[in-house]
């Protein structure tokens, strides 16, 4: 057995209840693996006032084992990398959704219904703005509903708060989380800069053809520009990663982890899943960790979609898992970084199965879901434990 590891990650895959989609699908490759490995859980940490509606950044670095939160920047700056902007010191990224309020700016929809229909034309219509109190606002859109907000100017910090709480509120008010004069001035230019966004998508023509108007951008974890040690320089491995998710590609690329795209990747409960695991089996060749990045369950769950969830965890395994077990010279991982809940369309805390195969050692767990891997090992950090795995074996 060498040392490759493939490392796969189900996005929002827990859930929970007595009954989830992980527990109730069918599974049988998935399942098959996890009798055959050393099963538990990950126990995510959420860091005190961090906004839960961003839940995967930090916990994908929790699960890579980079995660610092004293030279953490927030998930904007991320979401900038994911869209292959080029980030500078200086700028502020935020993540922004296009969404759907009402005249009052009560939020109906925070997604605008996921739907893509004009969102090029909305994009440009934002981008005809220029600037605000000389700093320059740019937008940049991402998959399906999601963009990116870059500030570019003197005097700005990302030490703000988010209109985006995850709630179906009325909209909040950016406010600075620090007493410095940058601080107040950028909170100052986003809320100046929601309320023109508002002008000019609600007249837009664009909006008219839509069944969901996307009327609105809610905004969310501002960063800034920071420098880290690589992936390689932590662990001294080659890495890449397959996912059709910026925030994922972001991540790859803050950790200097090799993206490697594939026609058809989305984050979609349709994605490209053979794609993708052709492009995990070629990359095993030339590198040391292959990261496969999921996120059909995630969106499933999101959208409140229990059977939606359960269906693509089966059509996961049926088409990537059935793949995965063929692979039984190298190393696997299998996680799952946080539970998006089929009854609220949130996410959650709390622990989530993970598995290691190394072909050595096994703890007799039957299934792959949050009652069984609960009776195995819990950590805080998965990617120590695949470490000892393999030093073991020198």
């Amino acid at each position: 057995m060498n040392n490759k590891i493939l490392f796969l990650i189900l996005d929002g895959a827990a859930d929970v209840g007595a009954k989830t989609p992980l527990s109730e699908a069918r599974k049988p490759n998935l399942d098959m693996l996890a009798q055959h490995s050393l099963c538990g859980m990950f126990e995510p940490i959420m860091p005190p006032g961090y906004n839960i509606a961003s839940f995967s950044d930090i916990t994908t670095l929790q699960l890579l084992g980079c995660f610092d939160y004293s030279k953490y920047t927030g998930r904007g700056y991320f979401e900038a990398l994911g869209v292959g902007i080029k980030t500078r010191p200086g700028s502020v990224y935020l993540r922004a959704n296009f969404s759907t309020v009402d005249k009052k700016w009560n939020i109906i929809d925070r997604r605008a219904g996921r739907a893509d229909e004009g969102l090029d034309d909305l994009t440009e219509a934002i981008n005809n703005i220029g600037k605000i109190d000389d700093v320059r606002v740019r937008l940049h859109k991402s998959a399906g509903h999601r963009a990116v907000l870059v500030l570019e100017g003197l005097g700005l910090s990302s030490k703000v708060t988010d209109s985006d709480t995850g709630e179906i509120t009325g909209i909040k008010e950016i406010k600075p989380t620090d007493k410095t004069r940058e601080a107040r001035t950028t909170a100052d230019i986003l809320n100046k800069f929601m309320k023109k966004a508002y002008e000019v998508l609600s007249s837009h023509p664009a909006n008219q053809k839509r069944k969901i108007p996307a009327n609105f951008l809610l905004l969310r974890g501002a960063g800034e520009y920071i420098k880290v040690p690589s992936f390689k320089e932590k662990f001294g491995l080659s890495a890449c990663v397959v996912t059709g998710v910026g925030i994922i590609k972001g991540i790859a690329r803050f950790l200097d982890i090799t993206v490697i795209e594939v026609p058809g990747a989305t984050g979609h409960f349709n994605t490209n899943l053979e794609g993708k695991i052709s492009a995990v089996s070629n990359a095993l060749d030339d590198y040391d960790f292959v990261i496969l990045h999921l996120n059909g369950a995630d969106e499933s769950g999101h959208d409140k979609n229990f059977e939606l969830k359960k269906k693509f965890i089966e059509k996961a395994d049926e088409i990537v898992f059935s793949n995965v077990i063929k692979h039984r010279n190298i190393n696997i991982a299998v996680a799952i970084d946080h539970t998006t809940s089929s009854k609220t369309g949130k996410h959650e805390t709390g622990p989530v199965p993970f598995l290691i195969y190394d072909g050595e050692e096994s703890n007799n767990i039957e299934k792959f879901d949050e009652v069984h891997c609960n009776q195995g090992f819990h950590t805080a950090n998965p990617m120590e434990r695949v470490m000892l795995s393999l030093a073991r074996k020198k």
